[in-house]
């Protein structure tokens, strides 16, 4: 009965992949005779359940029972996959919060990054721009110095007004 064959999809002795790692063994061991869940999920998918699924489920269970395994077994292994497979994916649900927590601070870290990036990019502009007007000779310092008034008196290029006469 190659129908039967066992060929597990679900050995909980050997976890499966998921996501990129391994799903943790179920605590207790598959039931008695080999034939768990995995090998029910094979089945299954071989069969036409979507025709007359009543009849499919009859006749499976007629044929197990007839190769003395038990459905109670079946189910309970059932029910501790499940359990595996929901821990599992609670614990890829807190990994994924974690990862989420840890993007919203490296986003953080970038926008207070960009934004002194951006003030330190605006005060170098402005300080080039400043360093180029007084490399460059402007309005003011092309203008030629004052004339002193006459009878004022210059010292090391300053002026002192001019003497007045006493009256």
């Amino acid at each position: 009965m190659a129908i039967f064959a066992k060929k597990a999809e679900w050995d909980p002795k050997h976890p499966t992949e998921v996501g990129g790692t391994t799903a943790a063994p179920p605590a207790a061991a598959p039931p008695k005779g080999g034939y768990g869940i995995g090998e029910a999920i094979q089945l299954m998918r071989s069969l036409p359940v979507d025709q007359h699924p009543d009849l499919v489920v009859r006749v499976v269970r007629a044929t197990l029972g007839s190769l003395n395994v038990h459905l109670p077994d079946i189910i309970e292994d059932a029910s501790r996959k499940q359990k595996t497979v929901q821990d599992r994916i609670a614990a890829v649900h807190g990994q994924i919060g974690e990862l989420e927590k840890q993007l919203d601070a490296h986003r953080r870290d970038i926008a207070a990054l960009e934004a002194d990036l951006k003030e330190t990019t605006s005060v170098k502009e402005r300080l080039q721009m400043a360093e180029k007007l007084a490399a460059a000779p402007g309005p003011a310092a092309a203008a030629p110095h004052p004339t002193p008034p006459v009878g004022s008196t210059t010292i090391m290029g300053m002026s002192s007004p001019p003497a007045t006469k006493p009256s």
